[in-house]
């Protein structure tokens, strides 16, 4: 039994006992936010004006760029917060439930592509930043303004009731989230330049291919750009594809490479503690959207098939394959996400099917680069020669060379591509081997005039020294 206290909640209800079951603003306001980065939480806020230009665009969703014009500025320092986009504004059917914590019902978005279904992100992310904040919207309908001040945003308050005003007609249709009193967590990374360069590549991953259709990001004054999943396609190397309809969802898997193998000498890098992967290897792996916005960003882990039954784990090795899974669908609820937009439900019906697709296709491209161990250089002609094409762009599944996977629920195509292998004379082999880190550079800068050169240089570079004066004996 609880204490008296905790009794405090208890009625009488028609002869029987009831407790109050209600959330309350504590968990709201300060547990809530604990489950999103702050970086997500702003990527929410953009993701709410993007489906602002979506409504605003309902007829024309199926064009090119259907969002061109269309715009989120973002403005952080130490001292507040800023975002305005002039995306429409909040409909006056939307007003109730865009203030509400937690939409009862999704129908209002119901044929729009949008990720959003719980009806938390622009609240949290406001709990997360402010101790005083204030929206404002510009509809075709109807212009408000609504302010959570600091005695709404006290945990210990009882107060769930916000007041809407409605205010002058006087400036673009769109909404504006201002943040004057922030907290000071927040304050202390708006002011680090680090935080913001990161979330500037955050931004040009997560919208890429929503600023691709025309829509654009500003942060601080200064254009986002769009960073897109690129692949080599050539006569001799083309991309894996796969595409498949389950439970109401599209399915797409495109996977391939985007550069050359790997070299040896980058293989040490990687495998040296003091270097790590590198620059080189942020590309490698693999990219999943839903509905247009990316969810996950090159993952080289289980999540995406890496390391399942038969399908190596990710190595360094393997880090010129990238490829995409695509999730698209009007009813937001089918999709494979989580409540903070930035993760997924693996064990959703219609992941399981995109991940085996995945599984497929970096078997088939981690075969390729075995095959050619010791030799990647030889595969350099059929690779530079390529074109690099932007992955959410290839149709080879769709195409007459795509098949139909036979016996698969899912109405799946799938292409396979054949990709060279190499000759059966080929006589090369790998020597590896380890040395003192002050004998390599000692060697390095004798043979090679740089003392940093990499291990594998300097070990060519001896080699061919040997083999060279015993060619003259």
């Amino acid at each position: 039994m609880g204490t008296d206290e905790s009794m405090g909640d208890k009625k009488m209800v028609g002869g029987g006992e009831t407790i109050d079951g209600a959330p309350t603003k504590r968990f709201f306001v300060q547990m809530l936010p604990r489950d999103i980065e702050l970086d997500d939480a702003i990527l929410d806020l953009v993701d709410n004006s993007v489906d602002g230009a979506m409504r605003s665009k309902r007829e024309e969703l199926e064009t090119t760029r259907p969002f061109e014009g269309y715009r989120c500025d973002l403005q952080m320092d130490g001292d507040s917060f800023r975002l305005i986009d002039n995306c429409g504004g909040i409909p006056n059917a939307y007003l109730g439930p865009a203030f509400r914590l937690g939409r009862p019902s999704i129908e209002l978005d119901g044929d729009l592509p949008t990720i959003g279904m719980y009806g938390i992100g622009m609240k949290r992310a406001i709990f997360k930043m402010a101790r005083d904040a204030t929206v404002t919207s510009r509809s075709s309908e109807r212009a408000v303004r609504v302010r959570y001040d600091p005695d709404w945003l006290d945990p210990e308050s009882p107060d769930w009731l916000l007041q809407i005003d409605d205010i002058e007609d006087n400036g673009e249709r769109g909404v504006e989230i201002a943040v004057t009193d922030l907290l000071p967590e927040t304050a202390k990374r708006f002011r680090d330049d680090t935080f913001l360069d990161a979330l500037r590549t955050k931004l040009g991953q997560h919208f890429a291919y929503i600023m691709g259709r025309g829509f654009s990001v500003t942060l601080n004054g200064h254009p986002v750009s769009p960073e897109t999943v690129q692949l080599i396609f050539s006569e001799q190397v083309k991309p894996y594809d796969f595409e498949a309809q389950a439970n109401g969802v599209e399915i797409k898997v495109t996977l391939g490479f985007f550069r050359n193998l790997t070299r040896q000498s980058e293989l040490e890098e990687a495998t040296d503690p003091d270097e790590g992967e590198g620059v080189a290897a942020d590309a490698a792996g693999i990219t999943v959207i839903c509905n247009e916005r990316v969810v996950v960003i090159s993952d080289r882990t289980t999540i995406t098939g890496w390391g399942i039954a038969s399908t190596p784990r990710y190595h360094p090795q393997f880090r010129a394959i990238s490829g995409l899974i695509i999730f698209s669908a009007l009813d937001a609820k089918r999709l494979p996400i989580s409540t903070t937009k930035r993760d997924l439900d693996t064990d959703s019906d219609v992941f399981l099917p995109a991940r085996n697709a995945a599984m497929e296709g970096i078997r088939l491209f981690v075969a390729f680069t075995n095959k050619w161990k010791g030799s990647e250089e030889d595969t350099d002609t059929f690779l530079t020669t390529g074109k690099r094409v932007e992955a959410r762009s290839i149709k080879l599944a769709a195409s007459e060379d795509g098949k139909i996977v036979r016996g698969s629920p899912y109405e799946a195509k799938v292409y396979r591509p054949t990709l060279p292998t190499p000759p059966s004379a080929n006589t090369k082999r790998r020597v590896a081997f380890s040395k003192d880190r002050a004998e390599i550079e000692r060697l390095g800068a004798e043979l090679l005039d740089d003392a940093k050169a990499k291990p594998g240089d300097v070990g060519a570079a001896a080699w061919d020294r040997v083999a060279n004066e015993l060619v003259k004996k």
